[in-house]
């Protein structure tokens, strides 16, 4: 047995031809599993004391032992960790590591040139110290550049360090060029890729001519309205300085009131603001958990298709959304009441609050509008032609550069680093581009084979083949086993 550390500061175990990752410390034990429980859904596993020896096996693996794949993984893992903390070059790191490794061994290496590549993003950058309080965060220098051969001014706007609300803003004149000449634009924060002291990082991103880019990354401190409201002021200012102007017509958003409210202070009432279906449908399964049927929704496939029912309102023309609530609240079962009137309450109908003080009077009650109204979600045209219905492609973006950034909470020099790389990436698509160059399309998958579905039964609704029971019915089967993820 031998345990030894990965490049991202976890613990490795070693042990009869297979490799354990760290799971769980116990009072008694530790626990590790293996290494491709993800790839190869192994749930192969063993134990440990605390002292990390006597390995005991609990589970059996899948696949057969490799001592060669352990080899060569640990390799990798020493190669990792000398880029790091050594000045060597990657050349020098890789021939001396494969000149102490067995020819089989070495034949399961990867290729020099990857591995080198691997190295160079491995290697630590001198970067510098992560001041103690935003009030002593300057950047100067090369960190308001975007790097590269022919670095670019790339820091866009900084209210300072006296502002109560610090906002950076980080674009491109090539982005927000980018951003005037489209007309569909993906708002998201994340939460866990913000440096100390910031609370999200939001990105504003753009399809344009087939590309989906990143045309501006804001490190906010906040997320009030007035925060978002100065960061599109401010973008939009510093575009029409260099001549640049928008005309957005659709704005795709998660269900964040302060978010959707300062898109209509700033660009009007014309801008069709869409929340992202599958947030909608999260919703709905959270409040499923709040109010305690979880296990219901598991086991009853009556009361799981009825949450089905409720989250395919959505896929109804605008038009019939509320027959369609009222469809639902004749068949509701008991078991949903307070669940139909959360979701009736929040996304269709409103809520009412008695007015008048009359204490004999006649009761009078006056109707409070849904805090996120239909057309805000509504799918029902955009799945007819094939638009998006959700802020998905900004979800997979988020967790692709996660990967890219490699830990939480980053400092502010080293998420300014990678949203550098971020940006030369994007650059790289649009000259491949213009070079006639097309984007390599990933093979139809279970999502595009949903949306034909989807956009069948939408279709046969408008053509009278299906009424509203049969069409909900339908919708159910197709998106409710997505919601519980």
């Amino acid at each position: 047995m031998e345990i030894f550390k990965s490049n991202k500061g976890g613990e490795k175990l070693r042990f009869s031809g297979y490799l354990y990752v760290l799971h769980t410390e116990r009072r008694e034990f530790i626990r590790w599993r293996c290494s491709m429980s993800s790839s190869f859904k192994c749930r192969g596993s063993l134990t440990t004391d605390l002292n990390k020896t006597v390995p005991n096996v609990t589970s059996q693996h899948n696949h057969p032992a490799d001592e060669e794949y352990v080899k060569v993984a640990k390799t990798v893992c020493e190669m990792k960790q000398r880029a790091k903390e050594s000045g060597s070059k990657p050349v020098q790191i890789f021939a001396e590591a494969v000149q102490t490794l067995e020819n089989t061994t070495r034949a399961r290496m990867p290729l020099e040139d990857s591995m080198k590549r691997t190295l160079r993003n491995q290697k630590s950058k001198n970067l510098p110290s992560m001041p103690a309080t935003l009030q002593e965060l300057v950047i100067e220098g090369d960190w308001t550049m975007s790097g590269g051969l022919n670095p670019k001014r790339f820091l866009l706007h900084d209210n300072g360090p006296n502002a109560e609300e610090r906002m950076i803003i980080f674009a491109t004149d090539s982005s927000l060029r980018f951003l005037s000449q489209s007309n569909e634009w993906y708002f998201d924060g994340n939460f866990s890729l913000a440096p100390p002291m910031f609370l999200q990082l939001y990105v504003i991103r753009i399809r344009l001519r087939g590309l989906l880019l990143t045309a501006a990354f804001s490190l906010l401190q906040k997320k009030s309205q007035t925060m978002y409201e100065n960061m599109l002021r401010t973008l939009l200012q510093k575009c029409e300085e260099r001549q640049l102007y928008h005309d957005p017509t659709i704005i795709h958003v998660d269900f964040e009131k302060a978010v959707i409210q300062s898109i209509t202070a700033v660009f009007g009432e014309e801008v069709n603001v869409k929340g992202c279906f599958y947030h909608l449908a999260q919703s709905t399964y959270r409040k499923v958990q709040e109010l305690g049927l979880v296990v219901m929704y598991r086991e009853d496939k009556n009361f799981s298709k009825f949450c089905g029912m409720l989250d395919g309102l959505v896929f109804l023309p605008l038009e019939d959304v509320h027959r369609g609530i009222n469809f639902l609240r004749k068949i509701v079962l008991a078991a949903a009441e307070d669940l139909i009137t959360y979701f009736d309450g929040t996304y269709v109908s409103g809520t009412y609050r008695r007015i008048g003080n009359e204490q004999n009077g006649p009761l009078r009650m006056r109707n409070i509008a849904p805090m996120f109204p239909p057309p805000l979600w509504n799918v029902h045209d955009s799945t007819l032609e094939d638009g998006d219905r959700t802020n998905n492609q900004t979800e997979g973006w988020n967790n692709r550069f996660s990967n890219l950034v490699e830990e939480n909470h980053p400092s502010v020099w080293k998420i300014i680093e990678k949203i550098c790389l971020e940006v030369a990436a994007d650059s790289t698509k649009v000259e491949q581009r213009n070079l006639g160059v097309q984007q390599k399309k990933k093979k139809r998958n279970v999502f595009e084979l949903m949306q034909t579905r989807l956009k069948n039964l939408c279709q046969q609704y408008v053509d009278g083949e299906k009424n509203i029971e049969e069409f909900l019915s339908a919708i159910s089967h197709n998106i409710r086993f997505r919601t519980q993820e």
